[in-house]
């Protein structure tokens, strides 16, 4: 929890050193707009110490603008993963571990139980290559999937089910010869 604070707010430090960084840009290169008796000092002045033209100010608002609304996008409850954030302090209500070896994933229960809306934990070791685990409904659409790095490391991540059903498992990830064999028919229920 520390770290991802931590990375939080060295994220927030670096966007507002850039919107400090933009600002200071623009007020130092403004310039007033050019009087008609004092036009030729004023061009003078511009040629030795260049300033910004209006359509170079435009960009830069524009660039702002994309900076600005872009990061309160991603960090609002608009991303549907914002609500299940790592930082949000829900522990899970439960943790799933799957083995994987030899072309098989090896699962606690056919099929593993897991409840609607609540923070599932999935555990996923590999004993020999790295594999793909991904979890599929049942029209073929992806709902997640992960990389499976052999041990000594091991593989987790948090979901949120937000649709009762079956779901399928299948290997994501080309892993040998025997990897289209990788695949579990209704291996998740989740259940209200």
């Amino acid at each position: 929890m520390l770290i991802q604070y931590i990375f939080e707010i060295f994220y927030l430090i670096l966007i507002a050193a850039i919107i400090s960084f933009t600002v200071i840009f623009y007020v130092f290169s403004w310039r007033p707009p050019k009087a008609n008796s004092a036009a030729k000092v004023e061009e003078d002045s511009a040629q030795s110490h260049p300033r910004m033209e209006k359509n170079e100010r435009s960009w830069l608002y524009f660039l702002l603008a994309v900076v600005l609304i872009g990061n309160l996008v991603t960090l609002s409850p608009l991303i549907p993963s914002a609500n299940n954030a790592l930082w949000s302090g829900t522990p899970p209500v439960e943790t799933i571990t799957i083995q994987v070896q030899d072309y098989r994933f090896i699962m606690p229960a056919k099929p593993i139980s897991v409840p609607l809306g609540k923070v599932v934990k999935f555990v996923l070791v590999s004993h020999d290559v790295t594999y793909g685990f991904g979890v599929f409904r049942k029209d073929g659409t992806i709902v997640f999937q992960m990389q499976v790095i052999p041990l000594p490391y091991t593989n987790t991540l948090l979901w949120v089910f937000d649709q009762p059903g079956m779901y399928d498992v299948r290997s994501t990830e080309y892993s040998g010869p025997l990897n289209p064999t990788m695949y579990v028919p209704n291996a998740i229920l989740v259940e209200a």
